[in-house]
């Protein structure tokens, strides 16, 4: 188990000089397995993709937590396209703002940007989205970005 445990924490030197960090918005809705499928259609025929989420049950509702856009970037048209949806709709949702971090190799940059973020800043959620992609919901998104450029 040690050996494995050695295997995460390393760090491919050359993804981490690779990465390239943006502050995006993530949104949050709160809402019943019937309701989210009909919200993936909605966001399915708008040509809307979804670059990262998670799923999870909060309260008898599911939480779900996504990001819209492509990998690489992230469009104020997807954004608010998004928002239009969703108050069109009537869910209750929130909007944060997250970094997020596109490497073409992230093996082992999870364990060592959080390893690092943690000793200055509080991290919500770490989550890892579309092409290997990392998502930090922080409680600062712009030191968070600087953090993470200066690891780099």
């Amino acid at each position: 188990m040690n050996k494995d445990k050695n295997l995460i924490n390393k760090v491919n030197p050359s993804s981490v000089n690779n990465s390239n960090a943006s502050i995006i918005v993530q949104f949050t809705v709160y809402t019943s397995e019937e309701y989210l499928s009909a919200l993936l259609n909605d966001l399915g025929e708008n040509n809307l993709n979804i670059s990262a989420f998670y799923i999870s049950e909060n309260n008898k509702q599911l939480k779900f937590v996504f990001i819209v856009g492509e990998d690489d970037v992230q469009s104020s048209s997807d954004v608010n396209i998004t928002r239009s949806i969703l108050k069109q709709n009537r869910f209750k949702f929130d909007e944060t703002k997250v970094v997020r971090i596109s490497t073409p190799n992230n093996a082992g940059l999870l364990a060592y940007h959080y390893s690092e973020l943690i000793k200055n800043l509080t991290v919500y959620n770490s989550y890892i989205g579309e092409d290997g992609s990392i998502i930090y919901e922080t409680c600062c998104p712009t030191k968070t970005l600087k953090a993470v450029n200066e690891l780099s």
